[in-house]
């Protein structure tokens, strides 16, 4: 007698056990499965599963080398080149340059993994100077609020002089501007200026809805605190002050999702100190260290001050993953590699050579990129 074989399918599953698995699918995965049925369609694109996904979702990096290699060759190509990107929910606040003027073209908004990307109409006057941060109401629950309450802030740090810009005629005072996906309009926010100069080596983060930047003390020089910008009531904040840096070198980013965090490397010892921010939204900030490394062994984060910073992100408690670039030879033509490192408290555990390759200078070198989580998150 022949024996019978039971058929099985996914979506004979209960509800609950698929929407488990959903969420340990990653994000592009998913995007590929949402013609499969209409079941799967609207729990996918349910927007309480999406942000619960976002929650459950590793880090990545993404790397710009003169265009952003994982998207759409025909959509991204000169005469504009990426200059910055902000990451905020899985979505990418990309600033282009033009290649002819180095000013500010263009702004878009950008998912990597739905390959969606939305143009930002521009303001009246866009220069490479400006500083751009994205970010949303942060009292309303993700799940709650509207998808086109992001914003986008624009600012230029200190008084400006009419010369500096000739014909564009900035005022003494510059402005800080809001941008809206609601209306779609730039909007400008009286009162608000920034006094203190926004450190741009730091890079900058949006953390729970808010944007984050390394700023320098006007009153006590030398002394670095973290300013803040809050979308809910539209004005800068000082947040708390930073840790003493090792020769000018540190890079903000995000821990846990709800945190700061500082990376600072001494370029002489190369020793590396690690501090997290408490939690922000709970009263006082302030800095405490994560981790502490020594040894003439541990890489050189930043090779040359004209070369690319390093990027980081934590997935192992006590333990960083760093991307950072490494130069071979002198002369006409550096050899340029970017790695990986996996450090903890007891030094380098693991490192991976990811590519290499010939520049003309420092300054040619591998952009190592950001880090981003991905998510199904629509465009606003």
């Amino acid at each position: 007698m022949a024996s019978s074989k039971r058929s099985w399918s996914l979506s004979l599953l209960p509800p609950e056990i698929i929407q488990e698995i959903f969420y340990k699918t990653p994000a592009e995965a998913l995007v590929r499965s949402k013609p499969t049925c209409k079941k799967w369609y609207d729990l996918i694109t349910e927007k309480r599963f999406i942000y619960q996904h976002l929650r459950r979702s590793q880090e990545r990096f993404i790397r710009i080398f003169e265009t952003v290699q994982t998207m759409d060759p025909n959509e991204f190509q000169p005469p504009y080149e990426i200059d910055t990107m902000v990451h905020c929910d899985g979505l990418m606040l990309c600033k282009f340059v033009d290649l002819m003027t180095l000013s500010c073209a263009n702004l878009a908004l950008w998912n990597p993994i739905t390959r969606r990307i939305r143009w930002i109409k521009p303001v009246k006057i866009i220069t490479s100077g400006d500083y751009y941060g994205i970010g949303y109401n942060s009292r309303c629950k993700k799940e709650a609020r509207d998808d086109d309450g992001y914003k986008i802030v624009k600012f230029h740090c200190g008084g400006l002089s009419t010369s500096e810009y000739g014909p564009f005629g900035y005022s003494k005072v510059p402005q800080v501007e809001i941008y809206e996906f609601n209306t779609s309009l730039w909007r400008t926010i009286g009162g608000q200026k920034v006094d203190s100069s926004v450190k741009f080596t730091c890079k900058c983060v949006a953390v729970m809805g808010n944007m984050y930047w390394v700023a320098l003390s006007d009153e006590t020089p030398g002394e670095e605190f973290i300013l803040g910008f809050d979308f809910s009531d539209e004005t800068f904040k000082e947040i708390c002050f930073c840790p003493p840096t090792y020769d000018d070198f540190s890079h903000l980013a995000s821990f846990n999702g709800d945190s700061l965090s500082l990376l600072q490397q001494d370029r002489v010892s190369r020793n590396i100190e690690v501090w997290v921010s408490s939690k922000l939204g709970d009263g006082d900030v302030s800095f405490s260290k994560y981790l502490s490394l020594s040894g003439p062994d541990l890489p050189a984060l930043q090779v040359h001050n004209d070369a690319t910073r390093p990027v980081y992100c934590f997935v192992k408690t006590k333990s960083v993953i760093l991307w950072c670039v490494g130069v071979e030879g002198e002369g006409d033509k550096v050899c340029c590699f970017s790695t990986l490192h996996e450090i903890d408290e007891d030094g380098v555990r693991n490192e991976k050579v990811i590519e290499r390759g010939y520049v003309d200078d420092y300054s040619s070198s591998f952009l190592c990129g950001y880090v981003y989580v991905p998510s199904l998150v629509p465009l606003p």
